[in-house]
């Protein structure tokens, strides 16, 4: 036979014990440090999906560098400015080209936003960022989005929101040219692209090609800015 023994419970006593704890020096200092680690968006664990397109693990996001010290910049530093179009600096992407709209120095390292004009047959192979959210919007074109397991046909006027440590990528499915703006919360992946690739001086020339020489660069210095990229689903190997 088992016996329940009832007991009363005091919750206003565990309360204030729990409260003692949390604000204790060691334990504030830890829940701080959590809570900045954490980015912009959000402060939740995350499920990762992993290399193939069913499995999945739990990964815990790294702290992104640039958030970090942006709470101990002064704000006022983030101005509000205009920018036309065709004025904004530009990179050229692997066959792709990236006109910065925001960069973190701009925004505080809040966000980085650029817009990507990707050719026919364009796109980033499958990859996790463990630092940033990231939002793309469909501005025109085709295009094929992977989120996770899943995969979306999406097409001018689309939006997709992509938390850290979601596997996805996106291929330009279409037969046109498709533009998509893109923005990274907390920023970071500015200074990605600044280390891999180059500068546009001519936005008049077409993209330059890619080569083994910025396959490797890109997969060598992923792992510095918290980016995994994963080999690409067996339907889509050539």
């Amino acid at each position: 036979m088992v016996s329940v023994v009832k007991k009363e419970v005091n919750a206003s006593k565990i309360i204030q014990n729990g409260m003692a704890f949390l604000t204790s020096k060691p334990q504030l200092a830890t829940v701080k440090r959590r809570l900045s680690s954490l980015g912009f968006a959000s402060i939740i664990l995350l499920s990762v999906t992993a290399c193939n397109q069913s499995s999945k693990t739990v990964e815990e996001a790294e702290p992104n560098p640039k958030f970090e010290e942006s709470l101990s910049t002064n704000k006022e530093s983030a101005k509000a400015y205009f920018r036309a179009s065709g004025d904004s600096p530009a990179l050229y992407g692997p066959g792709d080209v990236y006109n910065l709209l925001v960069t973190g120095k701009e925004s505080n390292n809040v966000f980085f936003q650029f817009e990507a004009i990707v050719p026919e047959g364009g796109g980033p192979p499958p990859h996790i960022h463990t630092r940033e959210d990231e939002t793309i919007y469909v501005v025109s074109g085709s295009v094929e989005f992977r989120l996770g397991d899943e995969k979306h046909q999406a097409k001018a006027g689309d939006f997709v929101y992509i938390s850290k440590g979601t596997v996805h990528n996106f291929k330009n499915v279409g037969k046109e040219t498709a533009k998509l703006i893109l923005t990274f919360s907390p920023s970071g992946m500015d200074d990605y692209f600044a280390e891999v690739f180059s500068e546009v001086k001519d936005k008049n020339a077409p993209p330059p090609p890619i080569t083994e020489e910025l396959i490797r660069k890109l997969t060598e210095v992923a792992p510095k800015y918290g980016i995994t990229f994963l080999p690409p689903p067996d339907s889509e190997k050539q």
